[in-house]
């Protein structure tokens, strides 16, 4: 290579090179979101945690939750939370709960609104109340029960709730529910049953 080209080699790269490094990135987040998409993680290996409140330690939450499902070879765990005070909460709750979530904590006060919990949070029949849940206190709605009511000190650590009972639902959207899910059920696949049996009182 002649002084001219490399001069001209130099020139180009001195002007260019940022470009070569967005580029590079660029190409990366592209890769990284096409094998995303090809290889989407199961549903049964994730779980998301909808609070009604404020999580305090979530980076605790996360190692604890995914120490507790190792064995289930967890891949994703995802905590929403919003304040009853929050002027988005009602859209949060629609949007990131009803929709997504695979267990929805919610107060008293907000789910006695709801006129029907079963649109959105499986009721707990008696095989499943017998099975995981006995000696629970539930949320109850026209004789049917959906939540289980949660125990604060067992989730201080990560979470504060607001000053009133609180329960847990779970999604029937949700493929976390071993043999009670409404989507290929398989019994393994029950970590939101779990979450909420280590929580309930």
């Amino acid at each position: 290579m002649n002084a001219l080209k490399k001069n001209r080699v130099k020139s180009v790269l001195k002007y260019t090179w940022p470009f070569y490094i967005v580029a590079g990135v660029g190409a990366f987040i592209l890769m990284s979101f096409i094998y995303k998409v090809a290889h989407p993680i199961p549903k049964y290996k994730t779980l998301t945690l909808f609070v009604s409140g404020q999580v305090t330690n979530e980076r605790k939450l996360n190692e604890d939750i995914t120490t507790k499902f190792e064995d289930k070879q967890i891949r994703s765990f995802t905590c929403i939370s919003s304040t009853i005070y929050d002027t988005h909460y009602r859209t949060k709750l629609t949007v990131s709960g009803y929709n997504s979530a695979d267990i929805l904590i919610i107060p008293t006060s907000k789910i006695d609104s709801v006129s029907n919990p079963g649109s959105f949070a499986i009721s707990l029949k008696d095989e499943l109340v017998n099975s995981l849940y006995q000696g629970f206190t539930f949320y109850s709605k026209n004789e049917v029960n959906y939540g289980v009511k949660i125990d604060k000190n067992k989730v201080e650590q990560y979470m504060t709730l607001p000053n009133e009972d609180c329960y847990m639902f779970l999604n029937g959207k949700s493929q976390n529910l071993g043999k009670y899910s409404i989507y290929n059920p398989v019994v393994e696949h029950d970590m939101a049953l779990n979450v909420v049996k280590d929580w309930g009182m």
